[in-house]
């Protein structure tokens, strides 16, 4: 007599048996992509999630969107500010990811249905994927060795302490909260370290260069 367990597997014990998706370079969809696509990107009308994928697209090649947009496309399913981040951090991940894997319209529509989005939400993704693959394509290369990227520095002497001086360092595109922004920060330190911090960075932008 044959006796059949009915005990799920552990992800672990199933091995290769799970699904590989293309946008994520033939790997595991992130656990927070599919928590975002059940929570919130299934929750909104197939329109609002076009309109906000193309606010995505936009906001990656550098368009800048105020977050009462996002507060407004959300409003009628009563999502609140933190919920509207997260969509917008789920939709920029999927089309970049997209992109920088080659998946076409198609496959990431059918990709995106397996992970549960309705036919209908992942033709309007699919749709924005088309409409500015080739667009992100150029700008996702021309971006692949810029992470938040240095747009000035301002160098003052400190008020406080006499040897030391104060760096403020404006980041460009700086991802907070899953939305690019403009972001300034603060450094204090010691005068001596300053020609330390300049020879490293000088280190590190020639092997930049070589790279580029």
């Amino acid at each position: 007599m044959f006796h059949y367990s009915l005990t799920a597997k552990k992800p672990q014990e199933l091995g290769n048996s799970l699904p590989k998706f293309r946008f994520c370079g033939d790997g595991d969809c992130p656990d927070w992509i599919l928590a975002e696509i059940h929570s919130t990107l299934s929750v909104l009308s197939s329109v609002k999630l076009r309109v906000l994928a193309q606010m995505v697209a936009k906001s990656i090649l550098g368009e800048e969107i105020p977050e009462g947009k996002l507060v407004e496309i959300m409003s009628a399913n009563k999502m609140d500010l933190q919920s509207a981040r997260s969509a917008f951090a789920c939709l920029r991940f999927l089309l970049t990811s997209a992109v920088r894997h080659n998946t076409p319209p198609a496959i990431l529509e059918a990709e995106l249905q397996q992970l549960g989005l309705p036919k209908e939400h992942t033709a309007g993704i699919c749709r924005t994927l088309a409409e500015f693959s080739e667009r992100l394509q150029e700008f996702l290369n021309s971006q692949t060795l810029s992470v938040n990227e240095l747009e000035d520095v301002q160098c003052t002497p400190s008020d406080v302490h006499s040897e030391c001086i104060n760096l403020s360092l404006t980041i460009k595109n700086e991802l907070v909260n899953g939305l690019p922004q403009k972001t300034e920060h603060h450094v204090t330190i010691h005068k001596s370290q300053l020609p330390i911090l300049i020879k490293e960075l000088k280190s590190a932008r020639d092997v930049v260069d070589k790279l580029t």
